[in-house]
């Protein structure tokens, strides 16, 4: 844990397990997501009627570029579903009203319901700082 850790002591270990077990589900993100598109970096879901899973909205290439959107009335095939229900747990794991953004590789965007999942480079690798965005 960093200095600037924002977990009270009591609770650091719970935040490490958390932020191991967040890691872990970013770097099967990223493999799920190569093994579909492997120009994908950054993953933007959106919460649809205060539902409480997030859906697949956009996929961004590394240099911000928009390549694929989603239409969010329609269900999406079994690939899409597993990389969907992955963005799901891991905004489940952070908590974005206490943490900073990215702390648990989650970034929330200026609209609340929407947050971006950047990708490492290397899914055995840490996980970039901040979300490259171009919108």
């Amino acid at each position: 844990m960093t200095p600037d850790d924002p977990c009270p002591p009591a609770d650091r270990q719970v935040c490490q397990a958390t932020r191991d077990l967040s890691r872990a589900v970013l770097r099967r993100l990223r493999v799920t997501a190569v093994a579909i598109e492997p120009r994908i970096k950054t993953i933007v879901a959106t919460r649809v009627d205060n539902s409480a899973g997030y859906r697949l909205w956009r996929l961004h290439g590394d240099d911000g570029r928009l390549l694929f959107r989603f239409d969010l009335a329609r269900e999406h095939g079994a690939d899409w579903g597993k990389l969907a229900a992955d963005v799901s747990f891991i905004v489940g794991l952070a908590e974005l009203h206490t943490h900073p953004p990215g702390y648990f590789y989650v970034h929330p965007l200026p609209d609340p319901r929407d947050i971006a999942i950047p990708l490492p480079a290397n899914p055995r690798g840490q996980a970039p700082r901040t979300a490259v965005l171009r919108q």
